[in-house]
């Protein structure tokens, strides 16, 4: 019966034409440029099939796939085989990257005869009996974050020395420190600063979970390298972290850990299919999903590397009709070289991205059995999109949505290309996604009809980037979602820092960019295109990425418009304190950037006003 209800709920999907309104709702006349997007949408699902989906699914989750190795290796021979049979143009990238594979636990408590089944993470430290007193540090929410989410992100970078006590932490120094919660980088590195020799964490859940220890992004560069760690970190299940917490309770526990991984340089191929646009320098959209996984990875992710398959043969087929092309990429090194492929293609072809991308959709996690929540990742410039899509999918008006994180292969801040991901998940009382990271992620658990689904929103998607006259990016939310950053920031700092001009050129730049959204029917071309994205491509360099535009930022959040986190430190610190001074002084130099990325968007506003004559 519930396979029954997923199928009927999975067809409506599909068969809501593209442009319908809500049910009950009053539809406006499509335009001419509405009218090209959804013919080109309902040719290219028409063209995507459960048999193919299925086809291309079982060939790629056959193999177990770690970055590097012989299966992925296979995968991508599949998929670029059955690209080239349907005369799709792909090309096949090789490179060097930095890559970590774990290997093999084990806990151990000698006095007591346990030895606890366990993982180690990726990019981990290895060791051989390492043995010292467990103590006992909380959850995760119990571990200061908050020395990274307040902006000292060189923390982390060079290995500065942290202040368990101000914390509130117990004394980890010599010791292995116990953690409640899947294992994360920012609580690794921490506990390493405050001296801690080893790491347990105790997966909230009675399995493990495969996972990375890391902040790096990519091939660490000079520049951040020292961010890799050496301290070995481990995993147990619930009911093994149940049973250390119940010796410690009694009395002092001593622990061993054994934890081997291997960490190296490693040769990684990256497919990449292109659909040119009408002219071979003409704008196109990048599709991108990673090809490796843990295990078989059968959604996580062999089906949505099947709907990539399906998609790029099926706009490929219908190329004459595109005005921007497209560009469908299989990462390498999602999971276990910290998302190197994507990486290395912003780093390779960052001119190109630059001048030539319009929007980025990630495509992560979809086809699970059972889904039934529909979200979406975005830019706040690609929301509206991504409701339009729901709603003419589904007749479904409101869409929760977030903001990119740092996550998901989105290697693209620095570049500055709007971000688009649909999110369709399980529910938590069904168990959620419970198998993500785990050697059950098989073939089974992929339900071809949810896939077909999610492979139409992204079709829909896809079809609104490549044939809507007017690129279909909303410069006015991004433009007024700055302004609430501002605001928020300001708000945080108390009183004591000035956001005063950022939030006066934010005003002049939303009345710039709301002037050019009325002014935008009836212009259409790729200068149209470059000039929309040159309005926002400043924006999206302050509001996502806390570094500068050539350096991956590292793998954690510290929230939107992370530059000036530390006002967080001003609001709660002595003002004659160093730390308060080091912080002030962060803040003018991201000040600076901030309103040198407001000046830059209005320049570009105002050319853009000049082009269209208004």
């Amino acid at each position: 019966m519930r396979r029954h209800v997923t199928r009927l709920g999975m067809a409506m999907l599909m068969l809501v034409p593209l442009g319908s309104c809500a049910p009950g709702g009053d539809a406006a006349a499509p335009s001419a440029g509405e009218d090209a997007a959804a013919s080109l949408a309902e040719a290219v699902m028409g063209s995507i099939t459960v048999e193919g989906l299925e086809r291309h699914a079982r060939a790629i989750v056959q193999y177990e796939r770690p970055s590097g190795g012989p299966g992925e290796n296979a995968a991508i021979d599949s998929i670029v085989a059955s690209l080239r049979a349907d005369g799709v143009p792909v090309e096949v990238h090789t490179f060097d990257t930095y890559a970590s594979d774990p290997v093999s636990a084990s806990v151990r408590v000698p006095a007591a005869g346990l030895t606890l089944p366990a993982i180690t993470m990726a990019y981990s430290g290895s060791a051989s009996s390492l043995r010292a007193p467990l103590v006992d540090v909380g959850g995760l929410a119990d571990l200061p974050d908050l020395e990274v989410g307040t902006g000292e992100l060189l923390a982390l970078e060079g290995g500065s020395a942290m202040d368990g006590e101000r914390a509130g932490l117990p004394d980890v120094r010599g010791s292995i420190a116990v953690v409640e919660g899947q294992p994360r980088n920012v609580p690794t590195a921490v506990l390493a600063l405050l001296g801690a020799e080893g790491v347990i964490f105790i997966n909230p859940e009675e399995r493990l979970n495969d996972l990375i220890v890391t902040s790096t992004w990519g091939t660490p560069s000079l520049r951040n390298y020292s961010r890799l760690l050496d301290i070995p970190s481990v995993q147990v299940t619930k009911s093994g972290g149940d049973q250390l917490r119940s010796l410690l309770a009694a009395g002092p526990v001593t622990a061993e850990i054994d934890a081997e991984v291997w960490t190296g340089r490693k040769t990684l191929r990256l497919a990449v299919a292109r659909i040119e646009g009408p002219t071979p320098d003409a704008p196109y959209v990048l599709l991108g999903g990673h090809i490796d996984g843990w295990y078989h990875a059968g959604t996580d992710e062999g089906a949505s590397n099947a709907a990539m398959v399906e998609l790029a043969k099926a706009f490929h087929a219908e190329r004459e009709r595109l005005r921007r092309g497209l560009v469908v990429a299989w990462w390498p090194g999602h999971s276990n070289a910290r998302y190197a492929g994507s990486t290395w293609f912003a780093d390779h072809y960052f001119e190109e991205l630059r001048d030539r991308a319009v929007a980025y959709l990630n495509i992560d996690g979809v086809g699970q059995i059972d889904a039934v929540r529909l979200s979406s990742t975005a830019t706040a410039s690609m929301h509206s999109l991504a409701r339009r899509v729901v709603r003419e999918a589904v007749g479904q008006e409101e869409l929760p949505g977030s903001t990119p994180g740092r996550n998901s292969d989105q290697s693209f801040n620095g570049v500055g290309v709007p971000l688009l991901q649909f999110n369709h998940a399980r529910s938590a009382e069904d168990g959620g996604y419970w198998w993500w990271h785990t050697p059950d992620d098989t073939y089974d658990k992929i339900d071809f009809d949810v896939l077909s689904a999610d492979a139409g929103l992204y079709a829909r998607a896809i079809a609104h980037l490549t044939a809507d006259p007017v690129l279909p990016i909303d410069m006015v939310a991004e433009v007024e979602a700055l302004g609430a950053l501002i605001e928020r920031r300001s708000q945080q700092a108390g009183g004591r820092f000035d956001l005063s001009e950022a939030s006066g050129r934010q005003r002049a730049l939303l009345e710039r960019v709301r002037g050019l959204a009325a002014s935008l029917s009836g212009h259409d071309g790729p200068d149209l295109d470059r000039a929309m994205l040159a309005v926002l491509r400043p924006i999206y360099r302050v509001m996502y990425d806390p570094i500068d535009p050539f350096h991956p930022d590292p793998g954690f959040s510290v929230g939107l418009l992370p530059g000036l986190a530390p006002v967080t430190i001003l609001a709660e610190e002595d003002p004659s304190s160093d730390r308060y001074l080091f912080a002030e002084t962060t803040l003018v130099r991201e000040r600076n950037r901030l309103l040198e990325a407001l000046d830059l968007a209005l320049l570009e506003a105002e050319r853009l006003q000049g082009r269209l004559g208004s």
